[in-house]
This record gives C-alpha cells, structure tokens and sequence, in this order.
C-alpha cells in the first residue's frame, strides 16, 4: 500500500464491509463504547490537571518571568495533553481489543472466505500474546515519544515539530495496534508482529491517522471515537493486508 489514493479505495472498501454484511457488529460495538463513556475522558482529564497544579506549585516559585512562566505553562500543558490522549489510546484498545479482533477476523473471512475453528487453547494463546504485543508497541512508542519531549524541553522552539512527530508516533501505533490482529493470525510472536508493522509503517500510519483524529478531539474520543475510528481502522486495516488483489466480499 503505497499511495493514498490506493489507501482511499482500502478505506472506502473497508467501510462497504462495515455498512453491509457486518454492520451488525455496531451494536456490541456501541454498547462497548458507551461503557468506555463511563471511564470517561474527564476522568483522566481531572488526573492531568492535578497533575499540572503539582508542576506548577514546584515549579512556579522558582520563576520569576512572567514571559518563563508563560512558556513553562504552556510546555506542561501540551505535555500533560498528549500524555492524556496517550492514555486515552491505550484504555480503548485494552477494553475494545476483544471486539476488534473479532472485527478483524470477521472482515478476514469476508475477503478469504476462510474461518478459523474457536477454541479455548487458541483464545489463551492469542489473549497471552496479544499482552505481550501491546507492552511491546506502548515501549516502543512511548521509548521515541519521551525522546521527542526531551528535544522539545532542551529547545522549546522546536516544541511544535516534535510534538507533531510525537502525534504521529501516535498515529501510526494506532494503525500497528489494529494490523496486529493480522500478525496474530498468521501465527507471529509479538516481536515478529511489530517488525511487519515497521516494515509496513506507511500502511500503519495510513490506516491509523483517521483513527488518531477520531481520538484525538476530547468529547469524540469518549462517545464515537472508539467505536468510528477503531472498527474502521480495524477493518482498513485486514482489507489494506489481505484484500489488496481479491473483490471478494466488496459488494457482498
């Protein structure tokens, strides 16, 4: 998947899936998200801003800038803002990933035609490796994020820059976390799984760049967020890996 024009066909094929012959999952879909609501975005919200008045009281009496003190405010503000949608990121993805991968397997199906028989060793076997993957990408994300803040922190002119590579980071551990479930069915480890996602970054970052918008607007991300952005990523995803060459279940 090289091109966003090729990548517009997988969304748009992805979302003819989602509308037809699997619109049903919405309901468990919607029912999950609504319980996501009730963590809710305020909760973590209300831990930030503690957070930010214990900064500032260690920090402030310090300073006697008023231009210092306006920039150091506005650093911990943006850093405390990305470390909540980073939070954000991650709860959805524990709580919805039961119902993702079903997602992915269903839209795998569609496209192949094949099922994989349920059972009980299998599901142990890929919720055990499915922890393992997610330590795994939330390490390796979060290793180059806090790389970025501190080259941010040292030379706060360059804040902007790296808190937009920080976002798409963050964007393209979306797009690896969904692709995952792919990795997971044909039989790689987690460490197998993350190398497929580096090796297909443009994909991941594609496929995850409507999901990290979706998640990254503060109401959005507790209502509709988890459950627009994280089945069509989900689905983009298994079309953009297995259905680059078939029409099956398209139209169906």
């Amino acid at each position: 998947m090289r091109t966003w024009s090729e990548m517009r066909w997988t969304h748009r094929r992805a979302w003819l899936l989602l509308r037809g012959p699997l619109a049903w999952w919405f309901v468990p879909g919607a029912a999950m998200t609504l319980g996501l609501a009730a963590l809710g975005w305020w909760g973590i919200a209300i831990a930030a801003d503690r957070v930010t008045d214990w900064m500032l009281s260690m920090w402030m009496p310090e300073i006697r800038s008023d231009l210092l003190q306006s920039v150091v405010e506005w650093l911990i503000w943006l850093l405390l803002l990305v470390v909540k949608i980073k939070l954000t990121k991650y709860v959805v993805l524990v709580v919805m990933g039961p119902l993702l991968a079903a997602v992915s397997e269903a839209v795998e199906k569609q496209i192949t035609g094949v099922t994989l028989p349920f059972s009980w060793g299998r599901w142990f076997r890929d919720a055990i490796r499915g922890l393992r993957s997610a330590m795994l990408l939330a390490s390796f994300e979060w290793s180059l994020t806090l790389v970025l803040w501190a080259i941010g922190l040292t030379a706060p002119v360059l804040s902007p820059l790296t808190l937009t590579m920080a976002w798409m980071i963050g964007a393209w551990a979306y797009g690896a976390s969904v692709m995952d479930y792919v990795w997971e069915r044909e039989g790689k480890d987690a460490w197998s799984g993350l190398k497929s996602s580096l090796r297909h970054s443009g994909t991941a970052l594609r496929v995850g760049i409507p999901f990290a918008l979706w998640m990254s607007v503060p109401v959005l991300a507790w209502t509709i967020g988890p459950l627009m952005g994280g089945m069509g990523a989900t689905a983009t995803a298994c079309v953009a890996l297995k259905g680059a060459s078939s029409n099956h279940g398209a139209t169906t």
